[in-house]
């Protein structure tokens, strides 16, 4: 995710796959892979750093934070391609392109979105 670091984003993938608000010690278990495990410091200071961001909303529960996103996945992706399509200065035309780089079953859901919108809520 653009704007976020490496590690930002290994824990909000966590976040976004987890049905339940997750505490540090959860997100440490979460991270434990074959690659190097982040400490527990490490995991609490990026989740700071992702609350302060307003990427996650955390709950006290007990002595400790359970935390969960603002936002999904798709919601956070949207607002970064919207990012993109407001700096260009020909965002037509990027949105174009874009399309025309799109799988089929991409093109299906746009397709079906848009058909959507024309029927109205």
């Amino acid at each position: 995710m653009k704007g976020l670091g490496a590690l930002e984003s290994q824990v909000m993938a966590v976040l976004w796959e987890s049905s339940q608000p997750l505490s540090v010690h959860d997100l440490v278990d979460r991270l434990d892979n074959d690659q190097r495990v982040p400490a527990y410091t490490t995991v609490l200071t990026v989740v700071t750093h992702l609350w302060e961001k307003k990427w996650v909303q955390r709950e006290k529960v007990g002595r400790s934070y359970r935390y969960r996103p603002t936002r999904t996945r798709a919601e956070a992706t949207t607002d970064l391609l919207r990012e993109i399509l407001d700096a260009s200065p020909d965002a037509p035309a990027v949105l174009l392109h874009l399309v025309r780089t799109a799988s089929a079953p991409e093109v299906e859901a746009l397709r079906r979105g848009l058909s959507d919108d024309e029927r109205g809520p």
